[in-house]
This record gives structure tokens, C-alpha cells and sequence, in this order.
């Protein structure tokens, strides 16, 4: 055993201690004895003092009173003689020349005290003068130096043989066996339990300090040597559970680190090698900084992080296992992948342990059950909210639209030309938008890629007259106006005629929007030469920016407008712009911020010879029928819509017609008297109307009777439902009045209708 060294041995100490003590005894108590000694010699003087004034004051005042200067001077000089006195001074009363006597020999310096007194005579009552007295100590402090100073030798000499006969008698009884004793201590041995101090047999009942110091030594080396060879013992115990578990973990799939205090690591086992791409020798003492990059796996184009500071944000949450992520390390293969890391207690040399898990091929799985899942919820809810869109948005446009046509054929509004070219631009613009309606719910077919188009050769002109009469009301209220410019060469294009129409109308009704008042629109047909049809069309209003030309395409982004008055979705572009590239043309756009835009379309050119009419603006009325009286039930819940069909009914008197508000309704109302046609909506208060189509398809008695599908509805899915439950036809609001008349004029004649058909 090799015990440190002391700083300082303990034979300097003590022999500095007993030096320094033995001092300090004899200054205190040779400083109490001198004390005592001044005290003494300053008590004898002041009553010296005393005695000598009191025999000198009425001498001194007879004196005075005869002004016997000699008198008074031998009387003062023998007054300086006693005790501490050392000046004396006669004053009479009203005289600035006073008698003043001095001992010989002082200098004046040192501490002094002063006392003066009145000097009287038995012939006056008032004092004739004054005797002040000055006495000082210095005479007696002197002497007690000079007694100081004598004494000095032999009390140094009896502190020198105190301090000496202390530091023997400790050195015999203390210091010499504890020097023995770290001797024999040195030389045991740690490990050796055995091994102890010598000491008396009688050890364990002595009183002596040293021999028991002994004893708690022995016993404490005795715990120490056992606990030396236990540790031993479990330091190899644990060497093997180390070296299986560094079997085990070696073989995990998953990689395994530890890190220290400082972010490097301590401890990775194979598999943390294989997925990092760094050997074990080179892994061990770095950290993880430049290692791997991770991101989101659901942003795969996302901001990268370190590794470590991966690592260092998942540690926040010790014992959490973390999303899932995509790490990309530097010298292997990509790989998804989960943490768990937890923060070591109680170790030196360890600070976090970290699981990586490998997850890629389970991520794999999740992510395709994941999607099929939201796949399959994103179809549904779409589907339910098209039709539920469908619905509320194509309710009001059928009391517009419908109310539109009755005008049509009222006999004032036919007779006024101004009037019934009003109502008939109420009726396009119903129908228009209802086409705009449709390509808002299709929005996600254009993305999808599922809508269909009938591309055909179509003449510009009809279009763009329809599509300039549609703003035309518009752009008169700012005083905007309308011009054209077609070169009849080039007003031929292959599209749909439909969809066409619709981009016409959308740009066109940007470009009067967002003009300023009395702005200019200008439309120019050309041909540039390259086998295509270009159509621009030139606005003088707020134009664009940089910023906002960048956003223009992005769904229900009005770029900033939707602070100001004017009505939109900000969608009107984006389906502009896939109807065009649908059609295999390009939309190209200028613009200036406060210069105005200028969108183009290019399509492509179709030969003239090729080209088809274009959609009628409208179909002639259906003939009157010949058939007889005839009851029609018709359960729709909204009065408008029934006041609607009321108005198309009218042009048959011989129908008669009753309304049912709900499917209970309804169904009461067919029951008593099967009717000869059932109107049926699809959305009712009280449930769906395939419910009560199926309901009478199942009674004998109602099972023959026709049933008409009139919905807001004009889903796919909901159209072939109706038809598979046993629909006769099915229409959508808004009705187009002439085709809906055929429809029911089909299934009120006596022959049956031939067969399901869906329109709209």
C-alpha cells in the first residue's frame, strides 16, 4: 500500500505549535503582570499627587493673597516633585502674568491630564486665583519598560524549556508510535484481508487513543480487502455477462449506439455500422455530425437535418419513440427509420443509448395500406361532398332557370322584344352557370385526368358572340368597352365546344372584373402561323406583378383580390387553364401591374370544310301532347322547385298535379291512388328518394307505376343508383323545360316508356 505523502511532517508542526503557544502564554500573562505593575505605580502616584496639592493649597493661597511670588515659586517647585506631577501654575484673578512651575526635565510630550482649583482665604469669600495642575504618566510607562526589558531574558528561557519538555513528551507518547504505525501501514497489502496492524493482545479493552486507531485501521483494511476481492469477483462476472451481451446485441437488426457527455460514440454495434456505412473502428470516438442527413418521410423534398442534431431533438423526449423519417447516409444506402433514445444514469462515460430501428420495408406496407385506406376515405368524401354541392348549388339555379323559360313563353314578354331578350340572357346565364357549377364539382376529375371531352371542329364566332353577350351587361355598368378582331381565316379550331365556351366566358369575365371604369377589352382572333388558332384577349385593368403572375395558377388564390368587391373563387384560372391544355392547346399570359393583361389561347386549327355547327343557343318547344287527364305525384321538399315544376306543368292543363313535401307524404299519397307518374327527388327531409322507389317497386299495385328522377344531384353514382332501383329517366336541376316535358310526356302516353334514360 502507498499512502500520499503529508505536505508537512508532524514533528515541524508540533514543534511550531508548542513554540507558537508557549509565546503566546508568556506575552499574556507578562502582559497582565506589567499591566498590573503600571496600574499599581499609577494608583501610588496619583495618591502621592492627591496628598501633595492638599498640603500645598492654603499655603499657596496665603501667598497669593500677600503676592509672595518666591513663596508661591518654592511651593510650586516642591508640588512638581511629587507623584505624576510635572507643571504647576498660580493665576490671580484678573491678572494675565501667572506664576507657572515645570519639573525638570519634561519635554512637554506624552499623555497628560489637567486639574484645576480655586485657591481661597478665610478674609474673602470669593476665589482670589486659580491653581492648575498638569500630571503625566511617561515617568511611570518608563519604568515599566525598563522593568520589561529587565525581566525579558529569563522568561524567554523558561518559554524555550516549556516548549522543549512538551515537544519530548509528545514526541515519546504520540508522534514516535504514530510514525511506526504508517510504517507498518505502508507496507499492507489491499487485497490481502489478512493482513493488520501489530497490536497488544489486550487491544479491544485499552483506552489507549493510538492503540484504538489501531484496531478501527485493522478493521477497516480487513472490509477493504474483502471488498477488494468481492469487486474482483463481480468485475469478472461482469466482464462475462458483457461479453454475451455484446454477443446478443452484435446480432440485433437494429442498430444500437451509445454517446458520452460530449456527442461521440462509445459503443455501436455491427448492424449501427452496416446502416451508417462506417467501420466500427472508425465509428467508435466520433460523432454523428456528417454522418447521415434525415427528413420527413412525408416530405420527401423537405428540409434536410443532421444526424446529430436529429438525434439531440429526440433526446428531449427520452424514452419516446420518434416519427418515422428518412435517413440518408453518406457512404450507404437511403432507409426509413424510428429512434428510441434514453438517457443513461449513474454512468461516467456513457450520456444517451439510442435504438435506430430499421423500418423501411414495414413503412413500406403502412404506407400502401395507408394509402389505399385514404384513398378510399378521399373517394367517399368526395363523393359526398360533390353531391351535396351539387345539390344546394343547382336547387336555386333551377327556380332560375326555370322561372327564365316560363317568361319565355309568356305572351307580354313575347311581344316585347327588349324584354324577352333580357329573359332570355337570364336563361344563359342560368345555364352557364350551371356549366360553371359542373366544372367547380369537376375540379378534381381535371386533376385526375378522368374528364371527358368531345373534341370537334367548332367556328369561334357563335361562341364568342354567346360568350361577349354573357359580360356584355357587365361591362356596361363601369363603361368597359367590347371589340373584337377575327380574321376569317382563322376562326376555326378543334375543341369542345362546351368547355371552349367556358374558357371564353371565364377569361372574358376576368378581364371585365378586374378592368378599371371605362376600360377597353379587346379580342383578337388570328392565326400565328404555326398550324394553331390564337385568341387573345387584351384588358386595360389592374394587371399583375411578378409575385402574383408566380401564384396565378394555384387553387382559390385570388392573388390579393379577395380584399375588394368583386365576387370569385379563384379557381376560374386553374380550370381554365387544364381545359385548355385538355383540349391540346396552351394559355399564355402578359401582364403589367396598373397596364393590364393579355391572355392568349392557343388551339388547334381545324379546316373549314371540317367544321360542325356550333351548340344552338335553343331548342324548340315540345308539341303539344294528345293524351288525356292524367295525375302526377311529385315529392320535393323545396317550394320553389315545386313552384317550378307547377310552371312547366302548366303547358299541360290535362295534368294534374299534387306536391308531397316528404317521403312519408308521399308515400300516403301514392297509396291511396297510384298516380300515373311519380316526380321524385333524390334528398328529402325524411331520407333518400331511391328509398321510396324501392319501397314501391316492392308493392304489386305500384310496382308498374313510372317513376321520374328530378334532383340537384347529378352525380354519376347517384344517377346509375336511380336507375338500378327502377328509375324510368333521370333529370337535373336546373330542367331544361322542353326536354323535361318529353320525358314526361313519354311516360304519360299509353304505351309504355321504352327504356331507362339518364339526362341533364
Amino acid at each position: 500500500m502507498s499512502l500520499p505523502r503529508p505536505r508537512y511532517s508532524l514533528v515541524p508542526l508540533l514543534v511550531l505549535a508548542t513554540t507558537l503557544f508557549s509565546l503566546l502564554v508568556f506575552v499574556g500573562v507578562g502582559a497582565m503582570e506589567l499591566i498590573r505593575e503600571r496600574q499599581r505605580l499609577l494608583q501610588t502616584a496619583v495618591q502621592g499627587a492627591d496628598a501633595a496639592i492638599a498640603l500645598s493649597v492654603p499655603p499657596m493661597a496665603l501667598a497669593l493673597w500677600n503676592f509672595d511670588p518666591d513663596g508661591l515659586r518654592e511651593l510650586g517647585r516642591s508640588l512638581v516633585r511629587e507623584g505624576g506631577i510635572v507643571e504647576v501654575e498660580l493665576r490671580v484673578d484678573g491678572s494675565d502674568r501667572p506664576v507657572r512651575v515645570v519639573r525638570d526635565g519634561w519635554s512637554g510630550k506624552g499623555a497628560t491630564s489637567v486639574r484645576e482649583i480655586d485657591l481661597r482665604v478665610p478674609a474673602r469669600q470669593a476665589p482670589i486665583g486659580k491653581l492648575r495642575v498638569v500630571e503625566s504618566t511617561g515617568e511611570i510607562n518608563q519604568q515599566i519598560v525598563d522593568q520589561a526589558l529587565a525581566r525579558l531574558p529569563l522568561e524567554l528561557l523558561k518559554v524555550a524549556a516549556t516548549a522543549i519538555g512538551l515537544l519530548l513528551l509528545l514526541h515519546a507518547l504520540v508522534t514516535r508510535r504514530l510514525q511506526a504505525m504508517v510504517a507498518a501501514l505502508a507496507r499492507l497489502r489491499t487485497d490481502d484481508p489478512q493482513a493488520h496492524l501489530p497490536v497488544p493482545h489486550d487491544a479491544e479493552a485499552s483506552r489507549d487513543e493510538i492503540v484504538v486507531l489501531a484496531v478501527a485501521v485493522n478493521r477497516f483494511h480487513h472490509a477493504q480487502g474483502v471488498e477488494v476481492v468481492r469487486r474482483r469477483e463481480a468485475e469478472d462476472h461482469l466482464r462475462e455477462q458483457l461479453h454475451e451481451r455484446s454477443v446478443i446485441l452484435g446480432s440485433l437488426r437494429d442498430a444500437l449506439l451509445t454517446l458520452d457527455n460530449q456527442g461521440q460514440v462509445r459503443y455501436a454495434n455491427p448492424a449501427a455500422s452496416s446502416l451508417l456505412g462506417c467501420p466500427p473502428q472508425t465509428l467508435a470516438g466520433r460523432s454523428l455530425a456528417g454522418l447521415a442527413q434525415v427528413h420527413g418521410v412525408a416530405d420527401a423534398a423537405g428540409a434536410e437535418e443532421d444526424l446529430q442534431a436529429w438525434i439531440a431533438r429526440a433526446a428531449t423526449r427520452p424514452g419516446e419513440r420518434t416519427a418515422r423519417v428518412r435517413v440518408l447516409p453518406a457512404q450507404a444506402s437511403a432507409f426509413e427509420a424510428e429512434a428510441l433514445v434514453n438517457r443513461l444514469a449513474g454512468t461516467a462515460d456513457a450520456a444517451l443509448s439510442i435504438v435506430i430501428y430499421d423500418v423501411s420495408e414495414s413503412g413500406l406496407r403502412e404506407r400502401a395500406e395507408l394509402a389505399r385506406e385514404r384513398a378510399e376515405a378521399a373517394s367517399m368524401a368526395k363523393t359526398q361532398f360533390l353531391s351535396r354541392m351539387s345539390h344546394e348549388l343547382r336547387t336555386p339555379l333551377n327556380a332560375i332557370v326555370g322561372f327564365a323559360q316560363t317568361l319565355e313563353h309568356d305572351a307580354v314578354v313575347s311581344a316585347d322584344p327588349q324584354r324577352l331578350a333580357q329573359v332570355q340572357l337570364i336563361g344563359r346565364a342560368g345555364w352557364h352557370l350551371t356549366r360553371m357549377i359542373g366544372d367547380v364539382l369537376e375540379l378534381s376529375r381535371i386533376e385526375a385526368g378522368s374528364l371527358r371531352l368531345e373534341l370537334r371542329p367548332l367556328d369561334l364566332r357563335p361562341l364568342l358572340t354567346d360568350a361577349l353577350a354573357y359580360v356584355r351587361a357587365e361591362a356596361a355598368i363601369d363603361g368597359i368597352e367590347l371589340e373584337t378582331r377575327i380574321d376569317d381565316e382563322a376562326c376555326h379550331v378543334l375543341a369542345d365546344s362546351l368547355r371552349l365556351e367556358q374558357v371564353l366566358v371565364n377569361l372574358l369575365s376576368n378581364a371585365v372584373k378586374y378592368n378599371r371604369p371605362g376600360g377597353h377589352v379587346l379580342v383578337i382572333v388570328m392565326a400565328p402561323g404555326d398550324d394553331s388558332v390564337a385568341i387573345q384577349i387584351q384588358d386595360t385593368g389592374l394587371g399583375m406583378d411578378s409575385t402574383q403572375v408566380a401564384q396565378l395558377y394555384q387553387s382559390f388564390n385570388r392573388l390579393g383580390r379577395e380584399s375588394t368587391s368583386k365576387p370569385g373563387t379563384g379557381i376560374g384560372l386553374v380550370v381554365t387553364r387544364a381545359l385548355v391544355d385538355l383540349m391540346h392547346g396552351r394559355l399564355e399570359l402578359e401582364s403589367q401591374a396598373g397596364a393590364g393583361s393579355t391572355f392568349t389561347v392557343h388551339l388547334p386549327r381545324a379546316a373549314r370544310a371540317a367544321v360542325a355547327a356550333g351548340p344552338a343557343v335553343g331548342t324548340a318547344a315540345a308539341p303539344a301532347s294528345t293524351y288525356g287527364a292524367r295525375r302526377v305525384v311529385y315529392v320535393e321538399d323545396d317550394a320553389v322547385n315545386a313552384q317550378v315544376m307547377q310552371a312547366l306543368l302548366m303547358r299541360r292543363p290535362q295534368v294534374q298535379l299534387r306536391v308531397c313535401d316528404t317521403l312519408d307524404a308521399g308515400w300516403a299519397a301514392i297509396g291511396d291512388e297510384p298516380p300515373d307518374l311519380v316526380l321524385m327527388d333524390m334528398q328529402l327531409p325524411d331520407g333518400s328518394g331511391i328509398d321510396l322507389l324501392l319501397r314501391m317497386k316492392a308493392a304489386p299495385m305500384l310496382s308498374a307505376v313510372p317513376v321520374l328522377m328530378v334532383s340537384a344531384d347529378a352525380m354519376n353514382d347517384s344517377v346509375d343508383a336511380a336507375l338500378a332501383a327502377g328509375a324510368r329517366a333521370y333529370l337535373t336541376k336546373p330542367l331544361d323545360f322542353d326536354e323535361a316535358l318529353r320525358q314526361i310526356d313519354a311516360m304519360l302516353m299509353p304505351l309504355p316508356a321504352r327504356g331507362p334514360v339518364a339526362t341533364g
